[in-house]
C-alpha cells in the first residue's frame, strides 16, 4: 500500500484544493469582532502567502481555492507564480514582530488577498464542491500519474444543504462523493481529503480522533466530516507532529472547534510535502 510520501518537487508538483463554507452561517462571529467567513478567509490567504514565500521560484503545486453556498466556484487557480502575480489585491496590515532586544513593534506588511469573505446569505453545496474537485482531481491524476497523490481541505462549520432537501440526505449525498474521491489513487496513494470544522458553540476542540465516538459532543456536523476525512498516511506523520497534531493509529485528518492556529496548522499539514524540493 502506497504510503503517500512523495514530495512536491519542480519536476512533480503537487495539486492542493481548498474548499471553503461561504453558506449564510459563516456569516455568524466567531473569533473576537470577526465573522466565520472573515476568520476562514483570513487564514487561506495568509496560508497561500506563505506557501508561496516558501517557495517563491518554485512552482511546487498548484493551489484551486472553492467556494460553496448555493453556487459553486473556483474562487482562485494556479501555480505559485500565477497566484503571486495576480492576487485581487494587496492589503496593507499591522504585525507585530521581534524588536531583537526581547520585544515586539508593530510593523506595516503587505498581504497579498485572493480570497474575499462573503456579505451575503446562502446554502451549503458542499456535495458540489467536492464534485467540482473530483473533476479536478481526475483530470490532473490522468495528465500527470506520476505525480503526489492530490490533496483536499475542506474548511465549513456545519453539514451540507441544498436544493431544498432533508439535510440527512445531503450528508448522505456528500459522504458518497467523498469516499469516491478518496478511492481514487494513483502510484503515490489515494487523494487524500482532510476537514476542519470551526465551530463557536463552546465545544473543546478535538484533532485528529480516530473514533467516531470522539467527535459525538460537537454534534452532528463533526460526526459527518469525520465521515469524510482521510486516515492519515504513513508519509504525512512526520508533518502532523511538526504541525501540533498527537496522532494515534488509524487518526484521522480533522480537527473541530479549529482555532486560528489549528486551521493554520491543518492546511500547512496538508500542504507539508512542499517542504522539500529534490531538484534544488
Amino acid at each position: 500500500m502506497a504510503a503517500n510520501d512523495m514530495q512536491w518537487s519542480s519536476a512533480t508538483p503537487g495539486f492542493l484544493i481548498i474548499l471553503i463554507d461561504q453558506s449564510g452561517s459563516m456569516l455568524s462571529p466567531y473569533s473576537g469582532n470577526e465573522s466565520r467567513t472573515v476568520f476562514a478567509s483570513k487564514v487561506i490567504n495568509r496560508v497561500i502567502n506563505e506557501i508561496i514565500q516558501k517557495n517563491f521560484t518554485k512552482n511546487l503545486c498548484f493551489i484551486s481555492v472553492i467556494g460553496y453556498n448555493h453556487n459553486v466556484k473556483e474562487l482562485c487557480s494556479g501555480y505559485l507564480t500565477d497566484l503571486y502575480n495576480n492576487p485581487l489585491r494587496i492589503e496593507t496590515i499591522k504585525k507585530k514582530i521581534s524588536d531583537g532586544a526581547g520585544g515586539l513593534v508593530e510593523q506595516e506588511i503587505k498581504m497579498p488577498i485572493w480570497i474575499e469573505p462573503i456579505t451575503q446569505d446562502g446554502a451549503t453545496n458542499m456535495k458540489g464542491a467536492f464534485l467540482m474537485a473530483k473533476q479536478l482531481v481526475e483530470k490532473w491524476m490522468q495528465d500527470k500519474p506520476q505525480n503526489p497523490a492530490p490533496v483536499i481541505i475542506n474548511i465549513s462549520d456545519g453539514i451540507p444543504y441544498y436544493e431544498g432537501k432533508d439535510p440527512h440526505i445531503c450528508m448522505q449525498e456528500t459522504i458518497q462523493v467523498a469516499k469516491d474521491i478518496m478511492n481514487l489513487s494513483c502510484e503515490d496513494g489515494n487523494v487524500l481529503i482532510f476537514n476542519a470544522h470551526i465551530d463557536n458553540n463552546g465545544n473543546q476542540t478535538v484533532k485528529c480522533p480516530s473514533e467516531k465516538d470522539e467527535v459525538k459532543e460537537a454534534g452532528e456536523g463533526a460526526e459527518f466530516l469525520f465521515e469524510i476525512t482521510s486516515v492519515i498516511p504513513e508519509g504525512y506523520k512526520d508533518a502532523a507532529s511538526k504541525n501540533d497534531l498527537t496522532i494515534k493509529d488509524g487518526a484521522h485528518g480533522c480537527i473541530f472547534a479549529a482555532n486560528e492556529i489549528d486551521l493554520i496548522n491543518l492546511i500547512n499539514f496538508g500542504s507539508s510535502k512542499g517542504q522539500k524540493d529534490r531538484n534544488k
